[in-house]
This record gives C-alpha cells, sequence and structure tokens, in this order.
C-alpha cells in the first residue's frame, strides 16, 4: 500500500492520480545536451587545458538532472474524494493538502508548447489564496476530475442540508 493509501481518511477514495509532464525537466535535459556537444568539439580539437573543465562540469550536470528527475518523478497528484493532495521527495517527503470544500475556482494556463505536448499550470483559488502547479501532465483531464469531484461534494452537502 502506497503513501497515499496509508493516510486516506474513513470514505475518502482516490479520484485521480496525477503527474509532472517531462517537461518540468527538458531545459536541464537540454543544457546537458548542449555542454556534451561542446565536450566533443574540444575532444576533436584535442583541448586539453579546457577539457578538465568541461568533464567536472557536464558530469555536475549529470548528477543534477538526475536527482532534479528523481525529483520529478517522484512528484504526484491526488485527487481524493475529499481532499487535492500533492506528494513530493524521494528520501525527505513534502506533502501539501486542500481541502475541496475550500476550492472556489479551477483554472488551466497553457502556453503554444504547453497545448503541443499536453501540459499545463493548474491553478486553484481558494478565498484571497491562489495555489499555483506547473508542469502537470494532461491539464484539461485534470481540471476535468477535479470539477467532477467537486460537484460530487456540492451534491452531497445539498442532500445533507435537505436531511
Amino acid at each position: 500500500m502506497g503513501f497515499i493509501e496509508q493516510h486516506l481518511t474513513n470514505n475518502e477514495q482516490i479520484v485521480h492520480k496525477g503527474h509532472l509532464h517531462w517537461f518540468a525537466y527538458a531545459g536541464g535535459l537540454s543544457l546537458i545536451a548542449i555542454l556534451w556537444a561542446v565536450a566533443m568539439i574540444i575532444i576533436a580539437f584535442n583541448l586539453p587545458e579546457v577539457w578538465a573543465f568541461v568533464a567536472v562540469t557536464l558530469l555536475a550536470l549529470l548528477i543534477g538532472y538526475i536527482y532534479v528527475w528523481l525529483v520529478s518523478k517522484n512528484t504526484e497528484y491526488y485527487i481524493t474524494s475529499k481532499r487535492l493532495i500533492v506528494k513530493k521527495g524521494i528520501v525527505q517527503r513534502n506533502t501539501s493538502e486542500l481541502r475541496l470544500v475550500k476550492c472556489e475556482g479551477v483554472m488551466v494556463e497553457q502556453s503554444m508548447l504547453g497545448r503541443l505536448f499536453n501540459y499545463g499550470t493548474i491553478k486553484i483559488t481558494t478565498g484571497e489564496v491562489v495555489n499555483t502547479y506547473q508542469f502537470i501532465a494532461s491539464p484539461i483531464r485534470f481540471r476535468t476530475k477535479l470539477n467532477e469531484t467537486l460537484d460530487q461534494l456540492d451534491i452531497s452537502k445539498n442532500l445533507e442540508n435537505n436531511l
């Protein structure tokens, strides 16, 4: 049983699981590719005085990229029947929770690249606070699942009030 499943409350169920899109770490990957190309040019021109610097920098970038990739792969967004839970981290875990009854509005922002590669930013308003979640994969589907869950909460709340 996973972390989220262990921490669900009574009558709470997971409705949808979201994750970060690979575009969240594409910038680091591009930087590594450029540095790799520079290293290949240095090798081709046999410039030993620069080679050590490029090798150390490339190694540091690669280690940093692996760390960022692992963190992003371990970042999960759960919509439950009662909350939005964001879990981040590998060894150190950080979670944040947003009770859905406090949710007032849901917005999706997608750039041209976001629409092309199917990622975007989800903004959820709660009073005057805006909770922003960037690089969400399939943001329209995420918003739809969140709105469906909010509708179910409204129906349940109206039923309780009428009894």
